[in-house]
């Protein structure tokens, strides 16, 4: 391979990756370019191309037989290699050209003359050519012309990847060019700080744009932007990194001045940025250094954005990278997907059930079912971990669709062993706000051959529930179906009371943290005797979870509560335990 003129072909190279314009079909503008230089000049061929490693580009031709050819093929390797305007007179004169396959073949090539297109960095990345097939001059008007084209075309793709760099609404240097530069900056041995910037709340602002139009929500935008850069004169260079996100990219000498600066412009966004609607305005910053052992730039992204949504969900103006919590996110996500996995495969996941006993007759009246997992490397992941991921996923519904399916034929097969019992499931307000769950409930039960008295439905979420009419709508079909609906954790939230009149409740399950207390806090015993008393007046069944001693089980028939649950009674168990438990249970 010749040696290239240029003083770094590596540069060159990224350059011409840089200007992302290798992968552009015929362009109309650079065809309608060939044509008036051919017909100014007499030629029947103009050619602009661009040159790589192995290969010539021809991003525009008039009479040409190929798109590219081999670098070892091309006449422009020539012309980069000179880094000035090229002519042949006469390539069959010209040792460079004579064997060149396109003058010894098709399409017979004697004239060529080629100007550099070169970026304003001085590095030349293809050439503005005309080809004539036969032998002639150039004079100097003739090249003049062609140099000058030449800088047209290089103007016209530089301006086109400055288009692909910037934001479209705030005119800023866009997310693109943010991670070209990081890219640049990891190559130094000087090190770096990112910063993101939210300072809008994305979700309200769509609202607002489908309300009053999307230009309301551009100008705040466009005036938050204006709004970053005046504050920092042009000192240091503001991206817009997504819509209502913005960024900066800073020497790490300069970390301390510049959080100085934007906890500054916290207090002062609100009243600087002009809204014909009000709008809040909150500004949240997460941080990251960076230098070149750091990695790719997108990684180097990733983590500021890991601190930005710490600080967001902590409500703490300016969080920098924290691994740990970054860490715990990887994993929460890898569980969601895994749990994806183990649902479409069925493995790994099982339901144990534990026992419910009524105080009065000691007797096993039902059960809860609960679900778990045996992670193929993580072993046996807690239902606290991955069910509140499930939750804010698409996957809550196949989730509790299995659940629900497993829980029936494990009825079904109780049943068949004369072993009657009904099966508490949890259900939270996510399935309650499907418009269909009655009705796959009930399919469900119906290939068991089971009704609504086989299954309790346990409420979770309860306050999301009062916030969903479907929801509510769906407790009210499944009460009328005739399923008792139970109300889980009663007494862990503040406001718990006003549910009563507004869900369909059978059954109250006392939350643990009041139950845990009441051998030793006369507090929790007088609030736990007023409530046993208070829901009974109401006609409701009493149920306390979480019992772990004989002594609390002795206090809870004393005030009269119905039900227990806890593990002083039993764990939760497997299928085939469970059956042999309820078989030779004593309860004192």
């Amino acid at each position: 391979m010749l040696r290239h003129l240029s003083q770094d072909e590596t540069t060159r190279l990224q350059t011409l990756k840089s200007l992302q314009i290798l992968d552009e079909t015929q362009d109309h503008i650079l065809d309608t370019i060939t044509a008036i230089v051919c017909q100014m000049l007499d030629m029947p061929n103009a050619m602009v191309t661009l040159l790589t490693a192995e290969r010539q580009h021809i991003l525009s031709k008039i009479d040409f037989p190929v798109d590219e050819t081999r670098w070892v093929d091309a006449f422009c390797k020539y012309t980069v290699q000179q880094n000035d305007l090229l002519v042949c007179e006469d390539t069959h004169e010209d040792e460079r050209f004579r064997e060149n396959p396109y003058v010894t073949g098709a399409p017979h090539i004697r004239f060529y003359a080629g100007m550099p297109i070169k970026t304003l960095e001085g590095y030349a990345l293809g050439s503005f050519c005309v080809v004539d097939y036969k032998p002639r001059t150039l004079s100097e008007t003739q090249q003049q012309l062609l140099r000058d084209l030449s800088e047209i075309v290089m103007s016209l793709m530089a301006s086109r990847n400055a288009i692909g760099f910037i934001d479209a609404v705030t005119l800023l240097p866009n997310r693109q060019r943010l991670i070209d530069d990081i890219e640049k900056l990891t190559k130094d041995d000087q090190e770096y700080l990112l910063i993101l910037i939210d300072t809008i709340d994305i979700s309200y602002a769509y609202e607002m744009g489908r309300a009053l139009g999307m230009p309301a929500v551009e100008n705040v935008l466009k005036d938050i932007g204006a709004f970053l850069r005046m504050t920092f004169h042009n000192h240091e260079r503001v991206y817009c990194a997504a819509t209502g996100r913005f960024a900066l990219l800073i020497n790490i000498s300069r970390k301390e001045s510049t959080l100085a600066t934007l906890r500054d412009c916290a207090a002062r966004i609100q009243q600087s940025v002009i809204s014909h609607v009000p709008i809040k305005l909150d500004m949240f910053v997460g941080y990251t250094s960076f230098n070149a052992t750091t990695g790719a730039a997108q990684e180097v992204l990733r983590k500021a954005l890991s601190a930005l949504h710490d600080a967001i969900a902590e409500n703490t103006p300016q969080s920098d990278y924290q691994l740990e919590a970054d860490i715990a996110k990887t994993r929460a996500f890898t569980l969601i997907s895994d749990l994806g996995e183990a649902l479409r495969k069925d493995e790994g996941l099982y339901l144990v059930y534990q026992p419910k006993i009524e105080l009065r007759t000691r007797k096993v009246v039902g059960a809860e079912a609960l679900i778990r997992w045996k992670h193929p490397v993580l072993g046996n992941v807690s239902p606290a971990q991955f069910i509140p991921l499930a939750e804010n996923t698409t996957l809550i519904r196949p989730l509790t669709d299995w659940v629900i399916d497993n829980v029936a034929r494990q009825i079904n097969r109780w049943k068949k062993k004369n072993l009657f019992m009904s099966v508490s499931i949890n259900i939270t307000a996510n399935n309650l706000s499907e418009g269909d769950f009655a009705e796959r409930l009930m399919s469900t039960l119906q290939d068991y051959q089971l009704t609504a008295a086989d299954i309790e439905i346990e409420c979770l979420e309860t306050q999301k529930i009062l916030e969903s009419n479907v929801a509510l709508s769906s407790i009210a079909m499944l009460k009328r179906l005739g399923f008792l609906i139970s109300l889980d954790d009663f007494g862990s939230g503040y406001s718990n009371l006003t549910y009563l009149n507004k869900i369909p409740i059978d059954i109250i399950k006392i939350d643990k943290s009041l139950i845990d207390n009441i051998n030793k806090d006369t507090n929790s015993r007088v609030i736990i005797k007023s409530l046993i008393s208070m829901l009974h007046k109401l006609h409701y069944v009493v149920l306390a979870e979480g019992v772990e001693d004989q002594k609390t089980i002795d206090y809870l028939v004393s005030l009269g509560c119905d039900q227990v649950q806890g593990y002083h009674l039993s764990r939760p168990l497997m299928p085939a335990e469970f059956a042999r438990w309820c078989e030779n249970h004593d309860i004192p």
